[in-house]
């Protein structure tokens, strides 16, 4: 009632055509204001919505969602109005619409980015990103080849994007991996990768607190006594289950020592702290495992592996080699969702193939149905290992007194 009376005073009934006298009606704000001036009255603003911040974080690879107030509120109308006053700036009414329209079809949260009748197919960063990704990933020959490998190294890179998040670019790099990871390595297209890529583009919004899982990590290496070469060495391997987080993955035997749904851990409390923001954000406090407890249960869990499914002990002896810390601080490995910490155990066994013959079995199936598998470096490119077990693998080849066992 009040915005119509302010139409009939101030305009004499007949509704103003600019966005700064529309904004001045009561309950319109700066999205409806630019709406109704581009939309009835060919204005040449843009208008910003979700829609429009998710194509405009997939055209220019954006690493941010699309409720953060630097693009919805700020630098995601100045990239609109790029678009809107293209050319000679006419029709931007339907240019808005034509965005919006996007964001909600062939860019909508399920939107593969390939769409032979996505008019922007051939624009999109995200796409591009995906490609980029998977080739530099399928025809690199290092094995230790991490997302760390792909990020800027300059401290304050993170100040040369005020657009994306803090972590926004390692998270879609995270994401963009695991979502390769599952696909089958050998079998790559490019449509696959484009679609990936597209799929990590706008990131989630944020949420209060990721769980937090503590992990004892067993990194056992199969020494060959007749050739030095690291390439010949094998590493001891398990397969994860078929459902779950990186389903069907190859990882190292990883005993999981804490979670923060565990309510039994007193240190593992969750308490509400202000952020930067003056917001509450729910943070959690990580206990530290015993470097003992850690052991044993590695022990428990190698000796289980130790027995195959037909209840025979497979010979080689890892479950009773020696093994140390490979540093005196934990390995992180962050998904969208959880915070593994990870403290990493390396032990190593001598094998003469020629004393040796038969005594090492390469691949068998534990007594609970568990795949496990000796891997060499080819072996573990060949099935695709993760990003996870690739961090662990450089540290463990990167610790000065682990080189000189």
């Amino acid at each position: 009632h009040k915005g119509a009376k302010l139409v009939v005073n101030k305009y004499n009934g007949q509704l103003p055509k600019t966005v700064e006298e529309l904004i001045e009606i009561d309950g319109i704000g700066r999205y409806t204001a630019s709406a109704v001036a581009s939309i009835t009255f060919d204005v040449c603003v843009p208008v910003v919505d979700g829609n429009v911040c998710r194509v405009l974080s997939r055209l220019k690879g954006i690493a941010n969602n699309i409720k953060a107030p630097i693009l919805k509120d700020d630098l995601g109308w100045k990239l609109a109005e790029q678009i809107v006053t293209a050319g000679d700036g006419t029709n931007a009414g339907e240019v808005n619409q034509a965005i919006m329209e996007l964001g909600a079809t062939y860019c909508a949260p399920t939107g593969s980015g390939t769409d032979e009748r996505d008019p922007l197919k051939g624009f999109y960063m995200s796409t591009r990103l995906g490609q980029v990704f998977a080739e530099a990933s399928s025809k690199s020959t290092d094995l230790m080849l991490t997302l760390d490998d792909f990020l800027p190294k300059s401290e304050n890179a993170s100040k040369f994007c005020r657009l994306c998040e803090p972590d926004g670019v390692s998270s879609v790099l995270e994401d963009l991996s695991s979502k390769l990871e599952s696909l089958e390595q050998n079998a790559i297209v490019v449509s696959e990768a484009a679609a990936a890529g597209h799929a990590v583009f706008p990131r989630p919004p944020p949420k209060k607190t990721k769980r937090e899982e503590i992990f004892a990590v067993a990194a056992i290496c199969l020494k060959n006594k007749q050739c030095l070469s690291s390439k010949e060495d094998r590493w001891l391997l398990v397969k994860r289950p078929k459902g779950g987080l990186l389903a069907g993955q190859w990882e190292f035997p990883a005993v999981c020592m804490w979670t923060s749904g565990d309510n039994k851990g007193k240190k593992g409390n969750a308490h509400l702290q202000k952020n930067k923001k003056g917001k509450d954000a729910t943070t959690v406090d990580i206990p530290v495992i015993d470097a003992s407890k850690r052991m044993v249960a590695l022990d428990s869990f190698l000796e289980n592996l130790s027995v195959d499914e037909n209840g025979s002990q497979v010979h080689g002896g890892f479950h009773q080699c020696k093994r140390q810390n490979i540093a005196s601080s934990p390995l992180e490995h962050v998904f969208s969702h959880i915070r593994h910490t990870m403290w990493v155990e390396y032990g190593y066994l001598m094998f003469d193939p020629i004393t040796n013959q038969g005594d090492i079995v390469g691949k068998w199936v534990t007594s609970n149905g568990q795949e496990v598998r000796w891997m060499s470096a080819a072996d573990m490119k060949s099935v695709g290992i993760t990003s996870g077990v690739k961090k662990i693998l450089k540290s463990v080849r990167n610790n000065s007194n682990l080189k000189r066992s």
